[in-house]
C-alpha cells in the first residue's frame, strides 16, 4: 500500500511541533554529559526560505525519445560544466552503466553519478542517479523537475541535508529528541542505529540513524564537521532519506525539499529556522577541507619546500608552480569554487588543526 511522505504525527500529538528547551534545574545534582532537554509543543510557523537541499537522486523512467548524449547534453546545460560519459560495467541489475564526470570552467574534473540501461530484467527502463556533488552542481532543479515530469519518472531514492553550522541541533538533541519520542510515526520509535566515537574523545565523530532506507525512510544526523577533519566545529547535518518502499516521491520534492524535509519525523518540523544557507555550508566545507590537506603538505613535505628553496634559489612562486596541480581534491565540494572562502579564514582553520 502507498502511503504520503508526510506521514501522521504520534497519536494524540497532531499538529505539535516539537522544539528543545532547557528543562529546568533540579536540587544539586551534577551536570551531565549530555544537556538535559525536554520536547515542548509549540504553534510557531517555520520560516519558508529554503534551506534544505538535495544530497542524492535516483529517477528511473521508460526509454525516452532522446538518446544518451541528448539526456548528457541536458545535465550539462543546468550544471556549471560540460558532462561526459564513460561505459563501466553495470548497476543495480542495469547492464551498462554510464559514468558521468563535469568539467568544471576552471579545468578540474568530478564524478557526479551515472545513466544505467540496458538487461531484459528492466525492461527498457533507465536510470539517472546523480550523487551529492551532482546534485550540489545541480543550478535549475525546475528544469529537471519538469523533464523527469515528462518522462513520467519514478524517484527511487532521495536524500535531503539541512547543515546547522553552529551546532543550532546537535546529535545529542537528536537522541533526546528520540528517548522523547518526537521520531515516532504510527505509535512506535523507528530503530535506532549509533556509529563513531561516542565513548571516547577525538576527532572522528559521532552518528545516529534512526529507522532503516530499507523500509523507506532514514534520518542520518552526524558531526559533519568531525568528518572533515575540523575538531572545533559544531557543524552537524540533519539527513533524511528515502526510498520508494511502500511510498511514492513526489517529483515537487526537487523544487520544495524544506516541505518533504520537515515532514518525513514531527522531530524536524521546526529545525529549518536555524538552518545555514547553501553557499556558507559549501564554504565551510571547502574551507575544512583544503586545511585538512594544506596542513599535511606542511607536516609531510615543508621541509623539502623549504629545502627547494634555500638550495636552488627558486623563488616560491616557481616553486609554487613546479608542484601544483590544476583539478579538484576529490574531498573538496566543486561548488566551492565561488564560495568566497578568504585565505586569513583558510590560515586559521589550519591553524586550528595544528597541534597545540
Amino acid at each position: 500500500m502507498t502511503t504520503s511522505l508526510h506521514d501522521s504525527p504520534p497519536s494524540g500529538r497532531t499538529g505539535v511541533s516539537w522544539r528543545l528547551r532547557p528543562a529546568p534545574a533540579v536540587g544539586a545534582s551534577a551536570p551531565s554529559a549530555r544537556a538535559v532537554t525536554r520536547v515542548e509543543s509549540s504553534s510557531t510557523t517555520p520560516r519558508s526560505d529554503r534551506a534544505a537541499k538535495i544530497d542524492w537522486l535516483n529517477a528511473t523512467f521508460d526509454h525516452p525519445a532522446m538518446t544518451i548524449h541528448g539526456l548528457v547534453q541536458f545535465i550539462s546545460a543546468i550544471m556549471n560544466g560540460m558532462v561526459t560519459t564513460q561505459l563501466d560495467g553495470g548497476l543495480f541489475g542495469f547492464t551498462e552503466r554510464h559514468r558521468m564526470t563535469a568539467h568544471l570552467p576552471d579545468g578540474s574534473r568530478v564524478e557526479i553519478g551515472s545513466i544505467a540501461l540496458g538487461g531484459d530484467s528492466q525492461k527498457g527502463r533507465w536510470l539517472l542517479q546523480l550523487n551529492g556533488k551532482g546534485c550540489g552542481l545541480i543550478n535549475d532543479w525546475h528544469s529537471l523537475q519538469e523533464l523527469l515530469q515528462g518522462l513520467q519518472a519514478e524517484l527511487s531514492r532521495v536524500d535531503l541535508a539541512v547543515d546547522f553550522l553552529e551546532g543550532e541541533f546537535t546529535v545529542d538533541d537528536a537522541v533526546t529528541l528520540y528517548d522523547q519520542g518526537a521520531f515516532i510515526n504510527r505509535g512506535r520509535n523507528p530503530e535506532l542505529d549509533t556509529q563513531g566515537a561516542w565513548h571516547e574523545s577525538g576527532t572522528k565523530g559521532r552518528t545516529m540513524y534512526i529507522g532503516k532506507l530499507k523500509n523507506g525512510k532514514t534520518l542520518c544526523v552526524y558531526e559533519k564537521g568531525r568528518q572533515l577533519n575540523m575538531p572545533d566545529s559544531n557543524w552537524t547535518r540533519f539527513e533524511v532519506r528515502l526510498g520508494n518502499r511502500d511510498r511514492v516521491i513526489p517529483l515537487d520534492i526537487l523544487t520544495e525539499p524544506d516541505r518533504f524535509f520537515t515532514g518525513a519525523y514531527p522531530a524536524l518540523a521546526h529545525m529549518l529556522e536555524a538552518a545555514a544557507e547553501t553557499i556558507p555550508t559549501v564554504q565551510e566545507e571547502t574551507k575544512g577541507s583544503l586545511a585538512h590537506g594544506l596542513y599535511h603538505l606542511e607536516r609531510c613535505y615543508g621541509k623539502y619546500m623549504h629545502q627547494a628553496l634555500e638550495i636552488t634559489g627558486c623563488s616560491t612562486s616557481e616553486l609554487i608552480e613546479e608542484v601544483r596541480v590544476i583539478g579538484m581534491p576529490k574531498r573538496v565540494d566543486p561548488a566551492g569554487g565561488s564560495a568566497g572562502l578568504q585565505w586569513p579564514e583558510l590560515q586559521a582553520q589550519i591553524q586550528r588543526i595544528r597541534p597545540s
